[in-house]
């Protein structure tokens, strides 16, 4: 058991030499038999452990009879302990959340405090083998996308109201029954927790009922199966996600507030990488994905197809309207964007980098020799202008009297509110696009339509041509 444990946290890169972790110890076999292996593992004083115990405020005598078996356990092996005391009832009808999910956010907000208090680096739960399968299966059927069939992971990064936490999970390659063979062995003593018997949550029912029944009529080693299909799925989504990532760059752009797609290049693309995006899309503008299902993606992705002013309510607040073909998923229950309007011109750096603050983004300039022949980008992010036509300094503002753009070879000009027009562009949108101008003459609407003014195209007098590269900063920030 020590050595399954120990080599699945070499592998995981879960522990290193110095690591300060906080222990969440229920009293149950899972995180007792958790503690006792850590301190059998890192007793030579490389990791130092703490132990944290949630009280729920729910089954009274039992629940201060388990904080009782908990405290004793850590002064028995010298470990530092604390206990947080949650009215987890109270906080599930004040927030509107089932008792399990009220119940889970109390632990990790008293991880999350445990951990400064004691500067900790890591928090170690005791999830194995058997609550994985569980997991998959409860997100199998509440409705989920390939992420929430990957099962519970080693290690990950986890934001709570009092901060972000690292959680680290040593006992998921361990099934329940070698747990309890341990603790049995090693005659150490757990207390049981007379709920997890009852089918009162939606995992206990998984837990007691589904799995319980498939164990033992269709196949012995269903949660081996369950977890190693987990596996599976985790590597597939692995490679899709940086397909996903790759196209998310190219298609989605992102303002103060809110992300948009043009419909038309979006259904160009493979339903997996559309309903990818749609998430990251998600997790990107609320932070999470929790109460995220796949009818909420299926919703997003229909309302491509419908007309115009169309709109969807989604969780965390979320509005996802339809526009001139564009999907616009935002925060903003009016969908505008005030803090857009209005802004002082910027100056664009040739050559150089220049900070757009009003959509997060970076403008990287470059002036580079012409060769004939040579393949002009089509990238909306990427713009390419021939640099001796320019006549003033480059700036980036909002529209302004008189603009215009030429629309062909000839010198013919259209005024940029007519242009916009004819995109589109719905009315209340137009002030809050950020253009690159020329004085009065429109180069391009930057990350919004991927022409330019013919004026200024690669042609075949030209010399010098001024490279221009968007980039948003969250994209930066990645790479």
């Amino acid at each position: 058991m020590l050595t399954k444990v120990y080599n699945y946290v070499k592998t995981h890169k879960l522990i290193e030499k110095g690591d300060r972790i906080l222990v969440g110890v229920s009293g149950g076999a899972d995180s007792v038999c958790l503690l006792h292996i850590l301190t059998a593992l890192y007793q030579k004083g490389e990791v130092d452990l703490f132990v944290v115990h949630v009280h729920h405020g729910i089954r009274n005598e039992e629940a201060d009879r388990d904080e009782a078996f908990v405290k004793e356990l850590s002064a028995n092996m010298g470990l530092t302990y604390c206990a947080y005391h949650y009215d987890v009832k109270g906080l599930a009808s004040k927030e509107g959340l089932s008792e399990e999910e009220a119940g889970r956010k109390a632990r990790y907000d008293a991880f999350a405090d445990a951990s400064k208090k004691y500067k900790c680096n890591k928090v170690a739960t005791a999830h194995n083998k058997n609550d994985n399968a569980e997991t998959i299966l409860f997100n199998l059927f509440r409705g989920t996308g390939i992420r929430g069939l990957t099962g519970i992971d080693p290690i990950l990064n986890m934001k709570t109201d009092l901060g972000i936490i690292t959680i680290i999970r040593p006992l998921l390659s361990t099934e329940r029954e070698d747990i309890e063979k341990y603790l049995s062995g090693s005659m150490i003593k757990f207390i049981n927790d007379s709920t997890n018997f009852q089918d009162i949550y939606s995992r206990n029912k998984i837990r007691n009922q589904i799995l319980s029944y498939a164990n033992e009529h269709i196949n012995i080693n269903v949660i081996d199966h369950i977890t190693n299909a987990g596996v599976h799925l985790r590597e597939s989504y692995n490679y899709i996600n940086s397909c996903i990532h790759d196209r998310y760059r190219v298609l989605v752009r992102e303002g103060q507030g809110y992300f948009e797609y043009d419909v038309s290049d979006f259904d160009r693309e493979d339903i997996v990488i559309q309903k990818g995006i749609i998430r990251k899309i998600f997790q990107n503008l609320a932070g999470k994905l929790r109460n995220i299902e796949a009818n909420h993606v299926n919703d997003v992705l229909d309302l491509g197809k419908k007309q115009v002013g169309k709109q969807l309510n989604l969780p965390y607040g979320m509005i996802a309207m339809k526009k001139y073909g564009i999907v616009r998923i935002t925060t903003n229950s009016d969908g505008e964007d005030s803090n857009f309007k209005s802004i002082r011109p910027i100056e664009i750096q040739v050559p150089g980098k220049t900070y757009l603050e009003q959509i997060g983004a970076y403008i990287e300039t470059d002036i580079i020799d012409y060769e004939k022949n040579k393949s002009i980008p089509k990238n909306s992010c990427i713009k390419w202008f021939d640099y001796d036509k320019i006549e003033n300094t480059l700036l980036v503002r909002t529209r302004k009297t008189g603009d215009f753009l030429q629309i062909n070879s000839r010198g013919g000009r259209k005024k940029l509110k007519d242009y916009l027009i004819d995109l589109k562009v719905p009315k209340n949108d137009r002030d809050s696009l950020l253009l690159l101008a020329d004085e009065n003459h429109i180069l391009w609407i930057i990350g919004h339509d991927n022409r330019i003014s013919e004026k200024f195209k690669i042609g075949d007098n030209t010399k010098n041509i001024l490279s221009m590269k968007l980039t948003y900063a969250k994209e930066k920030d990645n790479d």
